[in-house]
């Protein structure tokens, strides 16, 4: 699967989190940037928070609401439709 990107930058492939900026990106285990994840997601090498995908989808659907005027189920609908597009969801 390729890199998800959109025509404003590269999107993380566990939480689909904009990565525009060199901060934005997480940390492979020899200290460079991972080209996949973003800061929130990965350090290190490896996932900060081991979890299911209904546990990613309730923890992401704060953020995905405050992108909009949305209720949790707007939100929810939406994140099931993208993640299972991402590198970390896709072989669920």
């Amino acid at each position: 699967m390729e890199t998800t990107t959109a025509q404003d930058g590269v999107f993380c492939q566990s939480c689909y989190m904009p990565m525009n900026k060199p901060e934005d990106f997480g940390t492979e285990s020899g200290g460079g940037a991972s080209g996949d994840y973003c800061c929130h997601c990965y350090a290190d090498g490896g996932f900060k928070y081991e979890m299911t995908f209904e546990e990613a989808v309730e923890a992401n659907v704060p953020w995905w609401r405050s992108e909009g005027d949305e209720s949790d189920d707007q939100a929810r609908a939406r994140i099931r439709e993208v993640f299972p597009k991402l590198k970390r969801w896709a072989t669920r």
